[in-house]
């Protein structure tokens, strides 16, 4: 898909042959798990993605019954909080978002999940064409976590950032510093 404006957020520069970005292995080797599902999958199967199900763009994932641990790397933009609504009300998977912790929903769904693990690097996505991005994601992300297992998952990755875990004391000392006034 080409692109011709910017439109949302992106995970790169305006200058990008595609729009379409995908989750880089090493997450996925880190995090160790089998998923059952990812309802963002591009219309490609991508085998580094170990999930069993995957919907595309022409499935409407949103609109889909979801069953088991889902991956979601949902499309940024103004659904986002649509795609993070729908993991919360499912509460077993991960989620990788931009840390956008000005947004209402991080506020309405990712404070509320079991754990978050903001990325103390920028994640270099692979493009639509195949190719790592150079400098990274345009903003620092983050992988939500909700059920024991994919907490479990990112305790293991705290190496890789700042790791909360939600009904600990220095969880709910974050969440409680952050401002949340508009």
């Amino acid at each position: 898909m080409e692109m011709t404006e910017k439109k949302g957020f992106t995970h790169d520069s305006v200058a990008n042959k595609t729009v379409e970005w995908y989750t880089p292995k090493w997450i996925f080797d880190e995090l160790n798990l089998k998923f059952d599902l990812d309802p963002c999958h591009p219309e490609e199967k991508l085998d580094w993605i170990p999930a069993a199900k995957h919907y595309s763009e022409k499935d409407n994932g949103l609109a889909q019954e979801w069953k088991g641990n889902v991956w979601l790397n949902p499309p940024y933009g103004k659904h986002t909080g649509d795609w993070l609504a729908k993991m919360h009300d499912h509460r077993n998977g991960i989620a990788l978002v931009f840390a956008r912790t000005d947004c209402k929903w991080f506020h309405d769904y990712c404070a509320k999940a079991d754990s978050i693990l903001f990325i103390k690097s920028r994640v270099k996505f692979i493009d639509g064409l195949g190719v790592t991005s150079k400098n990274g994601a345009g903003s620092g992300s983050m992988l939500i976590a909700w059920g024991n297992e994919n907490v479990e998952a990112l305790k293991r990755m705290r190496d890789k950032g700042f790791l909360v875990v939600n009904g600990d004391a220095m969880f709910e000392d974050f969440i409680g510093g952050l401002d949340v006034t508009n």
